[in-house]
């Protein structure tokens, strides 16, 4: 199985492909995508990113494209903003065929670092531990790799449903804890 995590944006937005077999998971690409500038029309930025995600689904050609789910945060403009780029990446995977799988953002963060309020950096080193990766570090394509791992868990049926139990049936590597 092949995922595309996608952390959107309309500046800079994150991605990351994971595939498994075999009981393994391993990165085969990830990065940043750079959509222009603040002062770049917002039209613009979403048709840049658009470009950038029919070129992922291109080139991987994933079977499932992993988002986080909404989340409201105190500026509404920025909610948005991030909305309208969550809508870019699931129309053209649409159009692409490719289904889409939503997650909570704490529910990644539960599953792939033991603990929903997880920080970005925590997120990064631990995804980065479970899947070898030396020097990930927190912001989108961290975070972009972690609702694909997410993903994988709960589509193996690694101790159910992604996130489930609070917190107790996190994968962790060994000796690792979140903090």
């Amino acid at each position: 199985m092949r995922v595309l995590g996608i952390d959107p944006g309309t500046l800079v937005a994150g991605w990351g492909v994971l595939e498994t077999e075999g009981g393994e998971t391993r990165r085969l690409g990830s990065g940043t995508m750079a959509l222009g500038r603040s002062s770049t029309p917002i039209a613009e930025r979403l048709y840049a990113f658009r470009k950038e995600v029919v070129a992922l689904l291109k080139d991987w050609e994933p079977d499932f494209l992993a988002l986080e789910s909404a989340f409201f945060g105190r500026n509404a403009r920025t909610s948005l903003r991030l909305g309208e780029a969550r809508g870019c990446v699931m129309a053209t995977a649409a159009e692409y065929g490719v289904e889409v799988r939503e997650i909570p953002p704490a529910q990644v963060k539960r599953r792939v670092a033991g603990a929903g309020n997880a920080t970005k950096d925590q997120v990064a080193r631990l995804v980065g531990l479970q899947l070898g990766i030396e020097g990930l570090e927190g912001g989108d394509e961290g975070d972009a790799i972690a609702v694909a791992l997410c993903h994988i868990l709960e589509a193996e049926g690694v101790l159910g449903e992604c996130g489930a139990g609070g917190g107790s049936g996190d994968i962790l590597p060994p000796g690792a804890s979140p903090a």
